[in-house]
Order: C-alpha cells, then structure tokens, then sequence
C-alpha cells in the first residue's frame, strides 16, 4: 500500500513540475525576430538653392510621421557584454515640409526605409539590456518643389540609436529606442518659375518607438 501511495505522489509531483518550474527569459543570445513601431520627429530637409522659412509645420522643425516593421538579427553574448548584428524593413510615411525662396513650397515623404546594423552593450541587472547602434540605411523619397513633377528617387545614409531591452518570459524581449538618421539622394524636380533639374537633398530625423522580439 506505501508503494503505491509513493507511486502516486511521484506521478503527482512529476505532472506538475513543468507548471511550478518558470518559463525561462529572453537572455539576449542567438537569433531573434520582431517588429517595431516608431514615431519620427523633428524631419527636415536642405534642398539646393532653396533658403528655408522658420517651420511651418512643429517646432522641432518637421512633419514627421510613422514607421513599422519587422526586424531579424543574431547576439554573441560573451559574459554580460553583447555584440549584435541586425536588419529592418519598414513601411514609413514621415515627411518633412517647407517654404523655399520665392514661396515655392518644398515637400519630401519617406515611403519605406530598409537598414543593417552593428549594436553593443550591455546586459545589466541580469535580465536589462542596453545597447548603442550604428548602421546603414536607404529608402524612397517622393519630393516635389512647387511645380507640376513629383518624383521618387532611392535615398541613402546612416543611422545612429540607443536602445532598452527588458528580457520577459517564454524568450520575449520588449525595448524602447531613440533612432536617428541623416539621409540625402537626387530627385528630378522643377518649381513654378525653373524647368525640371536634379535637386540634391539632404534631410535627418529623429525617431522614438517601441520594439517587441521573441528569440529561437
């Protein structure tokens, strides 16, 4: 009889160990796939032979917009110190707006933004992660400078961010960051009173936003 009420109890045991036992957290290693969603902020542009007004748009000197998308990359984790190697593809629509001389109005809108990135830190209280990033980007820009042509032209630059990683049960991690990037490109444009010429543009931004990954 204290056999089998032994047995009993093992079984009993055994059955609810992985329910006790807690999920185990992200730990910043290996490879990870996400997405992340941002606000960008403060967009402004430096067209050729165009001297901007004071903004007429938000005070920190832009339109600005959104950005979503998904992000993938791999972390060598050495101790509490962490080296990451990643790559985004967003969906943007972040724009930057104004008056050029003659009052021909200058517009510029970011419709998708694709980078590569090298991030480092490190981990701290165990289970925070906090890195620095530097990295490439390059997406579309449709501009047009008063008159009838609007174009779309591949824009390039670079991208430089701080990140915050809290690591979560299940091997999820959510983060928020403060991206920044200048950018520039060539698009084909003409105002009210010049033909069509190619313009050089170069804009920056700043952008905040959130990030959710799962590792595997």
């Amino acid at each position: 009889m204290r056999r089998w009420v032994a047995l009993v109890l093992a079984a009993a045991f055994w059955a609810a160990a992985p329910a006790l036992a807690a999920a185990p957290k992200a730990d910043f290693s290996g490879a990870f796939l996400g997405l992340q969603t941002q606000y960008g902020f403060g967009a402004q542009g430096d067209w050729c032979g165009c001297t901007f007004a004071p903004p007429v748009t938000d005070s920190a000197g832009g339109e600005g917009g959104t950005l979503a998308g998904l992000q993938a990359g791999y972390d060598w984790r050495f101790g509490s110190f962490v080296v990451e190697a990643g790559v985004r593809v967003s969906y943007a629509d972040l724009g930057f707006d104004r008056v050029c001389a003659a009052a021909a109005r200058c517009e510029g809108a970011l419709d998708w933004l694709a980078e590569a990135q090298l991030s480092a830190g490190f981990v701290i209280f165990g289970d925070m992660l906090l890195v620095a990033t530097a990295g490439l980007a390059a997406g579309d820009v449709e501009a047009v400078a008063g008159g009838a042509l609007k174009t779309t032209a591949t824009h390039d630059g670079h991208v430089f961010a701080a990140r915050a990683e809290q690591a979560m049960s299940h091997g999820w991690r959510m983060g928020v960051e403060y991206r920044y990037y200048e950018m520039e490109g060539t698009n084909r444009l003409d105002t009210p009173t010049s033909p069509a010429a190619d313009v050089a543009i170069a804009w920056s931004a700043h952008v905040v936003g959130v990030t959710i990954a799962n590792e595997f």
